[in-house]
């Protein structure tokens, strides 16, 4: 699996769209490389994790194929990871030579949410090519082309929102695994339960993790929405102690939030005290 992290930053972006903080002016200043923006995840052309207000910006500035794009798991209904207005577009006079349909996975507000921002505008044209597919959370699915190599994920239950059951999820491509985990503060005893059983038994642990870092160098605390590197670690040695991973494993981090001062070098740092792959917009991870 090759993954490309188009967007790594928090829902108001790195530099904070209406921010006028020290953080922001310096990093406005210092241009595009250092911006963070919504964060949005491709892997092998065809399969995306969320779909933020910014993909266009980052079709252009990656030269990403969104129609290519076959299958969008989404994490949760909240703005910065699903806009769904966008869908709106993908059919009809707005584009052509689509060459397969697209399949939205979510919970039920995605379903919900896709519904009411799409209600006025979406033509039947597009609709007919778009399918939305409420998942339940420890029920893996399987999708893509055997001759491609089929996918299975398994939505998994996150601590983030109290009015809806936010994802994260396990993608499994043949041997590899891939553990996907924003938005969400330290994972919940469930769904640790169940990546320890469900892995144990398939003999296998995750190749990569890539954790929610909000907050880097603040440490969030067992109750938050969010993560930060001290949680980080808490989770990678609880994933050590139950067997999801193993010394192999690698581990990255991204979703920044502009109030913790995301600066390149205070992501090498975080790289350099705690063993984590900073990820900036672009960055490509081949499992």
């Amino acid at each position: 699996m090759e993954l490309q992290f188009l967007g790594t930053g928090a829902a108001e972006g790195v530099p904070a769209m209406f921010c006028k903080c020290d953080t922001c002016r310096e990093i406005r200043k210092r241009g595009e490389s250092e911006y963070h923006t919504r964060s949005q995840l491709i892997l092998d052309d065809t399969v995306g994790i969320d779909f933020p207000p910014d993909a266009y910006y980052h079709a252009l500035r990656f030269n990403v194929d969104l129609a290519k794009l076959q299958y969008l798991l989404i994490t949760h209904s909240h703005m910065d990871h699903f806009y769904a207005h966008d869908f709106i577009l993908r059919g009809y006079k707005y584009c052509s030579e689509l060459s397969s349909p697209l399949t939205i996975f979510g919970n039920a507000e995605v379903v919900k949410i896709f519904a009411e921002c799409t209600r006025r505008e979406l033509r039947t044209e597009v609709a007919q090519n778009i399918r939305v597919r409420e998942i339940q959370p420890f029920s893996p699915f399987s999708f893509g082309k055997k001759e491609d190599g089929e996918y299975t994920a398994t939505a998994l239950l996150a601590q983030h929102s109290k009015t809806e059951r936010a994802f994260v999820y396990l993608i499994e491509k043949g041997e590899k695994a891939y553990l996907h985990l924003t938005d969400t503060g330290r994972l919940p005893t469930e769904t640790l339960d169940y990546l320890e059983k469900y892995l144990t038994a398939k003999n296998k642990t995750v190749d990569l993790v890539t954790f929610d870092c909000t907050f880097l160098f603040r440490t969030a605390g067992e109750v938050s929405r969010h993560m930060g590197l001290e949680d980080n670690k808490a989770m990678q040695t609880e994933f050590l102690r139950r067997k999801i991973a193993d010394g192999h494993t690698r581990y990255a981090i991204t979703h920044y939030s502009h109030n913790n001062e995301p600066f390149r070098e205070t992501l090498e740092k975080a790289k350099a005290e705690y063993g984590f792959l900073p990820t900036f917009d672009g960055s490509k991870i081949e499992i």
